[in-house]
């Protein structure tokens, strides 16, 4: 079967107005199964307990909340965001989450949102601060589409008027400056048009400023984007990029580099499909690099998973075709990615329960864990299959411990490494397909699972106790496609979706949760960094010469960048030069030469040999007394003949001048950098 980028998406829906549906009828039935099974989890303090923080604990006739901006910029209590799911967050520098854009189902009307919040979880208020809060509609393949046309401006170029197009399922991350990136997703282009993105922009959140970085500003059509440019495999260039993309994951490594892979998007010849590649892309400067999988992926359908041995690490290892998979960055730099919908290793298609690693350093994938086939249920075609979740015991960690298949979960990271998993829609523990709000722990150290919250059996209404008060018994509903955040404080935070409200029923709420995580003394795992050394701390070379040494990178942390470097103090006429002239360590210690080249020296002239005589007689005169001067004549005339030989070996001199070139010493800076990370030593440089 053949599918298109908008099939894909109708699929989606109509699979989630049936999961809706479903869920109605069969909920009052669940609601007394599961009152005997729910597990309760008793607490005594705040740590460990989720509080209802904002939005409204029920859906309304509607079957979604509405939002209310106040006025664009100014923060306030009132100020809410209205319901969506698939939306973008980011965290910045400052502490403030941060929510951009999603897709919300009115009826038969469909909104692209590219509103733009802000939160600060020390007044606990909402702030509108860019976007559209009443987006244009047209008919788009026969539906009301709503959706605000992107304002792109000149590429590189921040401006107050430019702002990405209303888009669903793109990718984001926050960089080391605190500067959010937003790429591709399914949405609006500069004209318009609807169809699959792969636009990149920066916004700047102390200017309150976008600024489109690269990619295209138009598609081709509904349902369409433009080719990717793959270049080189593993080679950073500044016109690469990935094609239209969407429902593809992101991490962002201790290196402040971004990732992505997978999803529904075009390869190099511009063909739908669905990709297993794999790219990085730095922002300083702003590149991309394919670092792994096809690059004509439409051609095979789906990419095939190559699994190797559990737990081993091989340059053929890659996982196959999937989107909307859940991600982590482990304290050692290493990706991690569970789950999402795809297929296995027969090609069955639905909800994987596959937990993969990928080491950046030497561009190798490792499955940790999970199953390389899913159970498929009688007159499936071989569709919606997967894998129940194996729970163990509440809150006791095993090896053993693995959540069931889904795709859509909620993801974070807390203040330890330790990676959390919500909810999102897939296989339950009793392998039925529902919606979840389970709560999973996964300690990267030690490779196991814990079972923190929620229910085994999914399809949950949420728990919400009093607003503001955290409480053991709380517990936000199923749900899938939600926003998530962790803050400065290592706090988890959640919104809206598509969930269950406190009444059971299913729809899309803007209800906003805090978790607080108990946490242990261990102080967070170091940035990776790197240490420059000199070979020499002083060289000595001849004018018109040239003379070299040895520079040492040393990766710390698993620091794994490129690295380049200038130099600067130098005398005039002399210049260095550094080979290679960049340097990434990978796992061990980089070099490179510093040559530093001179051109000879100006010569000096030395002083005039006329003051010498002439100084002589004044002193002759001063000191001469009384009794002596009968026989000045006489020293006037020995004078004179004095003067005369001293004039003539000054003359001798000066048109024979004798010009010794002095040495001429430095302290040369030598600077090595890669992005925000710069360190510099110091060497003693001697021309003779």
């Amino acid at each position: 079967m053949t599918y298109t980028a908008h099939s894909i998406i109708q699929i989606r829906r109509a699979s989630l107005q049936a999961r809706t549906s479903s869920c109605l009828r069969s909920f009052a039935i669940f609601l007394l199964v599961l009152g005997a099974f729910a597990p309760a989890h008793a607490q005594t303090s705040t740590a460990n307990q989720w509080t209802w923080m904002g939005g409204s604990n029920t859906l309304g006739a509607t079957g979604y909340q509405t939002g209310v901006f106040g006025t664009l910029g100014v923060a306030s209590p009132t100020n809410f965001p209205g319901s969506r799911i698939w939306p973008q967050t980011w965290t910045d520098t400052n502490g403030n989450l941060w929510l951009f854009g999603g897709f919300l189902a009115a009826g038969n009307t469909l909104y692209y949102l590219n509103d733009l919040w802000k939160y600060d979880p020390k007044t606990n208020e909402w702030t509108w601060m860019s976007g559209s809060n009443a987006p244009p509609c047209a008919i788009v393949e026969g539906n009301p589409s709503c959706g605000q046309a992107g304002v792109y401006g000149a590429p590189g170029t921040a401006a107050a008027g430019n702002t990405p197009g209303g888009r669903e399922y793109a990718a984001s991350w926050t960089d080391a400056n605190g500067h959010l990136w937003l790429f591709g997703g399914n949405g609006f282009d500069s004209s318009g048009n609807l169809g699959v993105l792969n636009d990149l922009w920066e916004f700047d959140p102390s200017t309150n400023q976008w600024t489109w970085q690269g990619g295209g500003n138009t598609v081709p059509g509904s349902g369409y984007g433009l080719a990717g440019v793959f270049g080189t495999e593993g080679v950073f260039s500044s016109s690469n990029h990935p094609g239209g993309l969407m429902l593809d994951v992101v991490w962002h490594d201790h290196n402040d580099h971004a990732w992505l892979f997978g999803g529904w998007g075009d390869d190099a010849t511009g063909t739908n499909g669905l990709p297993n590649n794999l790219w990085q892309f730095e922002s300083s400067p702003a590149e991309w690099a394919w670092m792994d999988g096809s690059s004509n992926f439409s051609a095979v359908w789906p990419q095939p998973t190559v699994y190797g041995a559990m737990g081993t690490p091989a340059a053929g290892n890659l996982p196959g075709s999937r989107w909307e998979g859940t991600t982590w960055t482990g304290p050692d730099n290493k990706l991690w990615l569970f789950g999402g919908q795809g297929y296995d290793s027969k090609g069955n298609s639905g909800y994987l329960n596959e937990f993969w690693q990928y080491d950046p350093s030497t561009n190798e994938w490792a499955w940790m864990a999970g199953n390389s086939t899913m159970n498929c249920a009688p007159g499936s075609e071989n569709q919606n299959c997967g894998i129940g979740g194996a729970y163990g015991t509440l809150g006791v960690p095993s090896a053993v411990n693995l959540p069931g298949g889904r795709t859509d979960a909620s993801q974070w990271t807390d203040a330890d490494g330790n990676f959390w998993l919500f909810g999102g829609y897939g296989y339950n523990g009793n392998s039925i397909y529902s919606v979840l709000n389970d709560l999973w722990k996964f300690d990267p150290q030690k490779a196991e699972w814990t079972w923190i919250g929620g229910s085994s059996l999914g399809d949950q209404g949420g728990t919400y106790g009093t607003l503001g008060i955290p409480s053991s018994a709380n517990m936000p509903g199923s749900r899938h496609a939600a926003a998530s955040w962790t803050d400065l404080d290592g706090n988890l935070w959640l919104f809206g979706g598509n969930a269950l409200d406190a009444n059971g029923t299913i729809g899309e709420p803007n209800d906003f949760w805090r978790y607080t995580p108990a946490t242990t003394t261990t102080p967070p795992p170091p940035p990776a960094d790197f240490t420059l050394a000199l070979g020499a701390q002083a060289v000595t070379v001849k004018s018109g010469q040239s003379t070299s040494t040895t520079l040492t990178i040393t990766p710390q942390n698993s620091f794994s960048s490129a690295v380049s470097f200038t130099c600067s103090g130098l005398p005039a006429g002399a210049a260095c030069s550094f080979s290679p002239a960049t340097v990434t360590p990978s796992g061990s210690p980089g070099s490179a030469t510093l040559t530093v080249s001179t051109s000879a020296t100006t010569k000096s002239r030395p002083g005039s040999l006329l003051p010498i005589p002439a100084a002589a007689l004044a002193l002759l005169l001063f000191c001469t007394r009384r009794k002596l001067r009968l026989r000045l004549p006489i020293l006037l005339v020995l004078t004179v003949v004095a003067l005369s030989t001293l004039t003539a070996c000054a003359s001798y001199t000066l048109a024979n001048p004798v010009q010794p070139i002095q040495p001429v010493v430095s302290t040369v800076t030598v600077t090595a950098q890669s992005g925000s990370l710069i360190h510099s030593a110091t060497l003693t440089l001697t021309i003779e």
